[in-house]
């Protein structure tokens, strides 16, 4: 079933009967020759959805991410990145794949902004949403090189003739991202044909992410309390750790939490998973070195402050003899039983509405709030297994907080609910914690440099408005 409704990401349906089917990859074809149907725009599209899974998601870009953080490190060609001591030439190599990936996808996407409205064959509502969910694509990408890079080239042309830009400031960037979701919101269909694909509250819910970014409390609030008040998403109920697979489970399609996934199938494999489990162990499906572990349980803050009685601690971890010592702990929320790596992976979820809710509410009213306090309880309960919409003897109290010491809670509370989703680093950056945190846990300074990747050596190859000494990041 799963793979019927993820077809578009190995497949590429341009005419309305079933039976017509092209095989080529998407890029390959799609991205540069197809622009006169709304089916064949959408073929277009879809390769922009698909670079995402085969390129930053498929592994790199969240191994790298998952190595920079308070619980864990990374291990083998990944440990010089959890050192914070510079990116070995392997891990430079891994950014740059990553930095390529992020413009192939908008690239696709830009030639479908810049072709489709030619068309006279896709009607105007239409082009509109096509438009909004290319608009949206180019948004996220961006939104990823700007977390990641910071001022980088801002292309939305096809620059096929002139690959020559600068990098464009970090504010400019975001005035980018702003318009294009701004437009995406106004005209992504409420529901779309297929699972994964932009709807208008995906973009309303990214559009709370960049606001949060941007310090922007107002309007990332606003715009999360938009998802929540559409009733179109809720918590799904646990009642013990396994329970949580009913978000995360390789055969689950979707679910009510979902917000945004990257999807895979059986064609469009999530190597992620292969880099986090034991060889010829129950979970873990091909041979190789771990890409990231917590290597000592009984000394780390993050894990001996976790609660054994919230139900996510146990989903999350677990103990296998990898040859590191009795203490070390591995992931284990993305596993598959049968082998398939088809666990989709998870951008958004409802959750992250809820705790950006709870976070922006406290920063525009200099404190917490009861609705907000309410929001981040929600999330809480449901942790330890509660009715989410019930009182319960776990929730935080609100006269115990402040507006510093909320935000921390929130923070904690992202910390366990989005354990191993590549949100930690971020959220730590962000909120100008990354260097006291690692110091504090681990033991480990962190340079200025490591806030921001090294821009590629292909990009100055090809882009000639870009100095390699002076446009570099500080520090490489």
């Amino acid at each position: 079933m799963k793979k019927i409704y993820l077809f578009f990401l190995g497949i590429v349906l341009i005419a309305s009967s079933c039976d017509e089917i092209l095989e080529e990859k998407p890029m390959a074809i799609a991205a540069e020759t197809f622009y006169n149907t709304a089916s064949e725009v959408e073929s277009a599209i879809y390769g922009a959805y698909r670079e995402l899974a085969i390129g930053p998601f498929s592994r790199n870009y969240l191994l790298v991410n998952l190595s920079q953080v308070d619980y864990g490190v990374g291990r083998g060609s990944y440990a010089s990145t959890s050192n914070f001591q510079g990116l070995d030439p392997t891990t430079i190599g891994r950014t740059d794949a990553i930095w390529a990936s992020f413009y192939r996808s908008i690239r696709d996407v830009n030639i479908v902004i810049s072709r489709a409205p030619k068309s006279e064959d896709i009607n105007a509502t239409r082009l509109a949403e096509l438009l909004a969910e290319a608009k949206f694509l180019r948004a996220y990408n961006y939104f990823q090189l700007v977390l990641n890079w910071g001022a980088v080239p801002l292309r939305t042309e096809e620059n096929i003739s002139n690959p020559d830009l600068p990098r464009s400031p970090v504010a400019d960037v975001y005035i980018q991202i702003e318009s294009d979701l701004q437009f995406a919101e106004a005209n992504l269909p409420d529901v779309q044909s297929m699972v994964g694909r932009a709807t208008k509250m995906v973009a309303k819910t990214l559009l709370a992410d960049v606001y949060l970014n941007m310090g922007k409390w107002n309007e990332a609030r606003q715009k999360a309390l938009d998802v929540i008040n559409s009733n179109k998403y809720q918590l799904v109920s646990v009642s013990k750790p396994n329970d949580f697979y009913k978000i995360f489970g390789p055969d689950v399609v979707s679910s009510v939490e979902e917000i945004f996934y990257v999807k895979y199938n059986a064609e469009i494999r999530n190597s992620f998973v292969v880099m986090l489990h034991k060889g010829n162990k129950k979970y873990y499906y091909g041979s190789g070195a771990y890409g990231a572990y917590i290597p000592d349980s009984t000394q780390n803050k993050v894990i001996v402050s976790w609660d054994q009685n919230d139900l996510r601690r146990r989903f999350n971890l677990y103990y296998d003899n990898i040859g590191l010592g009795t203490k070390t702990l591995l992931y284990k929320k993305f596993i598959e039983p049968d082998q398939t790596l088809s666990c989709d992976y998870p951008i958004y979820r409802y959750v992250d509405v809820l705790l950006i809710y709870a976070e922006a509410d406290c920063r525009a009213n200099n404190g917490p709030t009861v609705d907000g306090l309410e929001k981040l309880n929600m999330v809480h309960r449901r942790g330890y297994g509660k009715a989410v919409n019930t009182a319960s003897a776990v929730d935080f109290k609100l006269t115990d907080y402040n507006k510093d010491t909320f935000i921390d809670l929130v923070l904690k509370e992202r910390l366990y609910e989005l354990f191993s989703e590549h949100k930690r680093f971020y959220d730590l950056k962000r909120t100008g914690k990354l260097k006291e945190v690692i110091k504090d846990v681990r033991g480990i300074d962190v340079a200025d440099m490591h806030l921001l990747w090294p821009i590629p050596n292909s990009e100055y190859n090809y882009n000639k408005a870009i100095d390699e000494v002076k446009d570099q990041n500080p520090g490489y």
